[in-house]
């Protein structure tokens, strides 16, 4: 009996040590979150959303700003306390008033939204009836407002509530259940600037959640404004100008890398976003083709915009000299395979460098043929492609640029020679975006390879700088500055003569080059410009899907936006191939209306 009352005792001081330490634990060490936990049982938080920032273009005009929407709420707690009679009155009232049956829960102890977005002149009859509507409230909240509607959709995004996946990952950034985030475009990318900090009332309430009296109060901090580089006139004509055909246009400053426009096609109105999820289910039934994909950062093969890596490749190589002749007649023979040129009946003689002019294919199965695909790999890499430009908006894809090594792992076979030649016409197995285009070529108009981006700064209420877009070289064209030359001048060319003259006309002297790139279906249209000719300004890459030829479908475009660009952006008519520092122009200070259509001259 003895050893046994002595391990009861033991046990008995063992338990209250342990009751000891756990209560220990609990007041001082977890007395800080027990602390926050009693006040959020006291208290309920009732929010003001903060507005978020302003969007504006290059010269200050409104993009995306904020309007206000009501929605009807009901206390629960209040109606209970009335009698049946009063309370059905008012559930009547609101049911006639809003032309819905209105019956909420009434057990339920925290404010219901019985209705969303409700129109203007019924929140108005709704607070004038205040005195006989206890326990109703009409509460108002900023949404976004696209003034423009599809205009930029893909550049601006759009906004919605946060998702369990998007919370979980951006926790530690102060989001929480029921925000409203950036899902898309800039507004997702720098949602962290523009997305404001909400404020609100904290009121104390009792055991049935009834509020007593008000704890505090914090004012809301709107979002910081945003300025773009996106220029709205260019913006405009740009998707004027794509119109309904599915495909991307990219103008961007050859210089800077500023963005001043990108355009896809098929879009959408960001408003949606702003209505009930069963409206915008609706709409988005009667929608296809992916409208949501920003087709200016998808993959495509690049048909004939590719051959200046190609003929960069073999100058630089030495394979292959400027004034050599192979003859083309009309197709090329690899072991058992014949390629087609696109040209019926070929080119006969011609030159490497009127090859790429004339776009002859047979030219550019023999220097792909005498490169290989580790050498064009190469170029590809040096040029950016295969690689992120590093812009400032999501979806971009990388692109793909294949190797050797590439196809004997993936495909399990060796790399032919019938390979070579697709590879030297950018067909195959080479993708790469419009975006990758328009810098591409920037870097031929200028020799810098630079980082394109959309965004020029973002400034808080105070006014001050949050984040400033700084133009960046990220490497220099990998070609001789005589290749370089000589590729430029060929170019201009292809405007003045060859298989670009679509965008010929006296007014700014372009240099580009058409593409038409086989795929399944129609074949996809291209056109990448850049112009003046001798001073660049600007680089237009436009892509037409199954536009069939780049010289008609794409060209077209590019046209109209030369042409408005020579109305509104230069003062001074010139000869198309005279200096251009002969020119004066001028950013912003004529805005002629758009006019043009791609399919009408």
């Amino acid at each position: 009996m003895h050893k046994r009352t002595q391990i009861l005792i033991l046990a008995i001081i063992a338990v209250f040590c342990l009751l000891y330490l756990r209560l220990i634990h609990l007041q001082v060490v977890e007395s800080g979150r027990f602390t926050v936990l009693a006040v959020e049982n006291a208290a309920k938080l009732v929010p003001d959303p903060a507005p978020r920032g302003v969007i504006y273009d290059r010269q200050g005009r409104v993009m995306v700003d904020n309007r206000p929407i009501f929605s009807l709420r009901i206390l629960p707690y209040v109606l209970s306390s009335k009698s049946e009679e009063q309370r059905r009155w008012i559930l009547d009232y609101l049911s006639r008033l809003l032309g819905e049956r209105i019956d909420p829960k009434v057990s339920a102890t925290e404010p219901i939204i019985v209705k969303d977005n409700i129109p203007l002149d019924r929140a108005i009859q709704i607070e004038e009836q205040k005195g006989a509507l206890e326990g109703v409230l009409v509460y108002s909240r900023p949404v976004r407002r696209y003034p423009y509607e599809k205009i930029g959709s893909h550049l601006l995004g759009h906004v919605g509530e946060i998702e369990a996946a998007e919370l979980e990952r951006m926790r530690g950034g102060g989001y929480r259940m029921g925000d409203v985030v950036g899902k898309d475009g800039v507004e997702k990318i720098y949602d962290h600037y523009i997305r404001g900090r909400d404020g609100g009332k904290r009121v104390e309430v009792d055991a049935f959640g009834t509020p007593t009296r008000i704890l505090e109060t914090v004012d809301s901090v709107p979002g910081a404004d945003m300025t773009l580089t996106i220029d709205l006139d260019i913006q405009q004509v740009a998707e004027a100008a794509l119109g309904q055909q599915e495909g991307a246009v990219v103008v961007m400053d050859a210089h800077s890398g500023e963005v001043l426009a990108i355009a896809s096609y098929p879009n959408f109105d960001p408003n949606i976003f702003t209505d009930s999820r069963e409206n915008w289910r609706w709409k988005m039934l009667e929608r296809e083709n992916h409208p949501f994909m920003n087709r200016a950062l998808a993959i495509y093969p690049p048909g004939s915009i590719f051959k200046v890596i190609t003929l960069t490749a073999a100058l630089e190589e030495g394979i292959a000299d400027p004034e050599e002749i192979i003859e083309c007649n009309g197709s090329y023979k690899v072991h058992n395979r014949i390629a087609k040129c696109w040209l019926e009946g070929g080119h006969g003689p011609i030159t490497v460098k009127e090859g790429l002019v004339w776009s002859c294919d047979v030219v550019f199965y023999e220097l792909g043929k005498r490169l290989g695909a580790d050498l064009l790999e190469k170029y590809c890499k040096a040029y950016g492609l295969g690689q992120r430009s590093g812009i400032d908006l999501p979806q971009e894809k990388m692109g793909f640029v294949p190797n050797s090594k590439w196809k004997e792992k993936k495909l399990k076979e060796p790399w032919y020679n019938g390979d070579s030649i697709n590879y030297g016409i950018g067909q195959g197995f080479v993708q790469v975006t419009p975006l990758q285009m328009a810098v591409l070529y920037a870097a031929l108009a200028t020799g810098n390879i630079i980082r394109p981006y959309v965004v020029k700064e973002i400034r808080n209420g105070a006014g001050e700088v949050v984040y400033k877009g700084e133009p960046q070289i990220v490497g220099k064209a990998p070609v001789s500055p005589e290749n370089l030359a000589l590729i430029r001048s060929l170019l201009r060319e292809v405007v003045l003569r060859g298989t670009g003259v679509a965008t010929r006309f006296t007014g700014i002297p372009a240099a580009g080059k058409t593409g038409t790139a086989e795929n399944p279906g129609e074949p996809h249209a291209w056109f990448i410009c850049y112009a003046p000719f001798d001073k660049p300004e600007i680089v237009i890459a436009s892509f037409v899907a199954h536009g069939e030829h780049g010289d008609r479908a794409s060209a077209y475009v590019a046209r109209d936006i030369l042409k408005w660009y020579k109305l509104n952006r230069v003062t001074r008519d010139f000869p198309p191939d005279g200096p251009f520092s002969q020119y004066i122009v001028q950013r912003g200070k004529y805005n002629v209306p758009y006019r043009g259509n791609p399919r009408s001259d």
